[in-house]
């Protein structure tokens, strides 16, 4: 998602880091509840917990990180982490 706002809409890395978030939180309560209507046992609430607590303060602090890097460099940090990502997802099978 970051990329197509970036690229489509002429977003700042930044404007588009912190509006995908936005949309993340939606999509998640969207998905979250029809797992919990349809299929109760599918989440496991204390790793639920465990991760979101630990990501919740991870986020803060680096909100804070994003607002004092550039555009610039966030777009190249991001760029490296796709292609790492993407280099292991293709020789990892």
């Amino acid at each position: 998602m970051v990329p197509a706002f970036v690229l489509a809409l002429g977003f700042t890395q930044q404007q588009a880091i912190a509006t995908s978030l936005a949309v993340i939180v939606i999509t998640s309560l969207v998905a979250s509840s029809n797992n919990l209507i349809k299929a109760g046992h599918l989440i496991d609430w204390k790793i639920v917990a465990i991760v979101g607590i630990a990501s919740a303060i991870a986020a803060w602090f680096g909100t804070d990180l994003m607002h004092k890097l550039s555009s610039q460099t966030l777009t190249r940090i991001f760029g490296v982490v796709l292609l790492v990502i993407g280099a292991k997802m293709l020789f990892k099978g």
